[in-house]
Order: C-alpha cells, then sequence, then structure tokens
C-alpha cells in the first residue's frame, strides 16, 4: 500500500493571512491524517506568521523547492495552479477559495472546518482530549476572551448578531447575581480547583484584564459545563468554540448555521438571538439538571468526532469520487470585504446532499438573486 502523499504550492500569499493560521490548519488536517507533505518553498519566513512558523515542524512535512516527486500518487493543493503542473497526472487536484458566500450553483465544494488554534494542538492531543472529555466540571458557564474592538458586527443574514461586546456586558448588567468576574489572579487559579466554587454561576474572563496561560486552556474549558460562544472580531468562527467542543463542554452560541452541519438547540448547543433570548438561555443553562447536561455533553464530543476532527475532513476528501475538488476556507479577509453577500442560496449555507442535482432554472435563479442581493445590499 503506498503512502498518502499531498504536494502544496501556493503562488499567492493570501494563505500567510492570519498570521498563517489558514496554511497551518490546512495542512494540520493532512498531517493528522497521516500524509507526508511535500510543501513548495516559496516564501521567506519571516512571511509565514507565528502559525505559519509551525509548518515546518508539523509530522510528515517536509519543505521542497523540487517538482513532486510522485504526482500520480499525490493530492496537489493550491491557491493558482502552476503551468508547470496542471498536466502531470495527480491523485487528486483540491483548489483552495475562501469564497463561502457564493452559491456554487450544481457544485458541491467541501468546507474545512474552522479547526483549534495550533497552540492547542501539540503533544498527543487524541489522550489529552479523552482525559479531559472526563474532567469533573466546577462551573456552569464560562467565558473568556477579549473585549476590545469586540463591539461591531457585521453579519446581518439570517439576521443581525449580538457583537461578543454586547453580549458580555448584557449579561453583567443583567443577570449580576449569577455572573462571576475574573479580575484578580488568585480567583483565576480557583478555576482549576476542584471545589467547584462556580457550579452554579456564569464565570465571565475579560482577557484584556487577566488571561489564562497557554497550557491551562484546554484544561480550564474542561471544567465548566458551558462556553459561552460569542461571535469574534470580524467574522462569528472563532478558535474557542472548535477548542471547547473538543474537550466536551457545550456552546452557548448565536451562530449555530455557521457550522456544518448546523449546530442544533438543546441537542449539542445551547442557541439565542437577540438581548431578551439571550437571557433566558442563560438563566436555562443555569437550571438544567446534571442528566440533560449529561446528554448534550454526549452529543456535543459526537458532533467533534463526527464533523471538527480534521482526520474526517480529509477521509471525505478521499471518499469524493471526483479528481478535481474545492476546498472553502473560513477567513476574516473574505467576511470583512463581502458580508453582504451572504444569503440563502450560499453554499455556507446550503445543506443538502451532495449527490443533489439541481435544475438548470434552479441554479440561474440562484445566481442571479445572488448578483442582486450583492447590488441592493450595497446601496
Amino acid at each position: 500500500m503506498h503512502e498518502k502523499r499531498l504536494y502544496a504550492k501556493f503562488l499567492t500569499d493570501a494563505i500567510l493571512v492570519e498570521q498563517g493560521r489558514l496554511l497551518y490548519a490546512l495542512l494540520y488536517a493532512f498531517s493528522r491524517a497521516g500524509y507526508q507533505i511535500e510543501l513548495f518553498d516559496g516564501f521567506a519566513h519571516h512571511q509565514l506568521g507565528r502559525c505559519g512558523k509551525l509548518v515546518p515542524d508539523m509530522p510528515g512535512v517536509t519543505m521542497t523547492q523540487a517538482p513532486p516527486s510522485h504526482p500520480e500518487r499525490s493530492i496537489y493543493l493550491y491557491d493558482v495552479e502552476d503551468a508547470s503542473l496542471a498536466a502531470l497526472d495527480w491523485a487528486k487536484k483540491v483548489r483552495i477559495s475562501d469564497d463561502i458566500f457564493s452559491p456554487y450553483c450544481g457544485k458541491h465544494p467541501m468546507i474545512l472546518p474552522y479547526a483549534m488554534h495550533p497552540r492547542q494542538t501539540g503533544g498527543d492531543l487524541d489522550e489529552k482530549l479523552a482525559r479531559l472529555r472526563t474532567q469533573r466540571r466546577t462551573m456552569r458557564i464560562f467565558f473568556s476572551g477579549d473585549t476590545k474592538d469586540y463591539g461591531r458586527n457585521r453579519i446581518r443574514y439570517p439576521a443581525p448578531k449580538l457583537a461578543r461586546l454586547e453580549i458580555v456586558n448584557i449579561l453583567k448588567e443583567r443577570l449580576a447575581d449569577h455572573v462571576a468576574l475574573i479580575q484578580e489572579v488568585p480567583a483565576r487559579d480557583r478555576l482549576l480547583e476542584d471545589e467547584r466554587p462556580y457550579i452554579d454561576r456564569c464565570v465571565i474572563m475579560d482577557t484584556s484584564r487577566i488571561w489564562i496561560e497557554e497550557p491551562d486552556w484546554l484544561d480550564t474549558l474542561a471544567r465548566s459545563d458551558f462556553f459561552l460562544s460569542p461571535p469574534g472580531i470580524v467574522m462569528p468562527m472563532c478558535h474557542n468554540i472548535i477548542e471547547a467542543m473538543a474537550v466536551g463542554t457545550i456552546p452557548i452560541t448565536n451562530y449555530p448555521e455557521w457550522m456544518r452541519p448546523n449546530l442544533v438547540h438543546m441537542e449539542n448547543c445551547i442557541v439565542f438571538d437577540d438581548e431578551a433570548d439571550l437571557i433566558r438561555k442563560v438563566q436555562l443553562a443555569l437550571s438544567l439538571d446534571k442528566s440533560e447536561i449529561a446528554r448534550m455533553r454526549a452529543n456535543v464530543i459526537d458532533y467533534y468526532r463526527k464533523h471538527l476532527d480534521p482526520r474526517i475532513f480529509v477521509r471525505g476528501l478521499e471518499a469524493r469520487p471526483e479528481r478535481d475538488i474545492t476546498v472553502l476556507l473560513y477567513t476574516e479577509n473574505n467576511v470583512r470585504d463581502n458580508w453582504a453577500r451572504l444569503n440563502r442560496h450560499s453554499v455556507l449555507m446550503r445543506h443538502e446532499a451532495p449527490t443533489g442535482k439541481p435544475s438548470k432554472t434552479k441554479c440561474l435563479i440562484s445566481i442571479l438573486f445572488a448578483r442582486f442581493h450583492n447590488v441592493f445590499s450595497h446601496q
């Protein structure tokens, strides 16, 4: 049996944005799936960013400036196709894009699941996650994150979303009796104790004042039944919702439709929308009994294993019968520049099975709707 091989060559530096997070997340998926990766060394080291600089040390990665050694046994991963590689007899060709707002009518690109932060992926991750999923819980609801500059929301479909700063302020003002603000080191350190000091509280820690050291982050997440998962600074998707689900902590979120498949209220998350609903749903989380929480936790772990584990994504790509595949990435740049294009026809919101074949009329209507929506939403 031939070993799995990937040859990656990127001709633009778009893959290096967000401190190289995109490059890391993409190649990490194949590394976790056991691939030998030849990465064309086309960027200066300083261009890679904090996350991208971790890539050369990733298991299975070799930097090269040579042509691929075995194209017929390799997947070709690219952003813009290199003319000198286009005619080679590849096992598969995978084009990378971030256009998650187009309809792709009649086509079925794959969306790479949002990933844990690279800093949380080292060591024996499987063993660590298995241990943390059975961790004793000492908090009912937990939130830790920066709120500076998190006051704006760009996404308007299917409805406007509360921004992170709004969410935190609403809870501090309207549920003060149920909120524990962590602002000093002794209180932070109690989060890792076994005495369950916050089992009936919503714990909020603003990392602009105090933070959790990286080695303790997953362990701290695993101490809570629920994690409050508000939107990120530019787009809804954020590392912390993935990391919470990885350790079996149930997300309380207002962007379940950005996950593929959608998260489902009271199955693997708690969903809120406006201010009044946020209060109701936090109160619901505070009132749930142990059996309900245990059921939802099991569903969250199952969702992570089936849909967020990067190895599952690669297996899905391998199973696709077509040779040419498009893989889409969640990126801040695309959301910042194209947020008004998001609508019910966008591939991000589409959930029909890959075998579905919409009619030509339906395709044309979808494309025209998307174009007109884009024009008028900017007026």
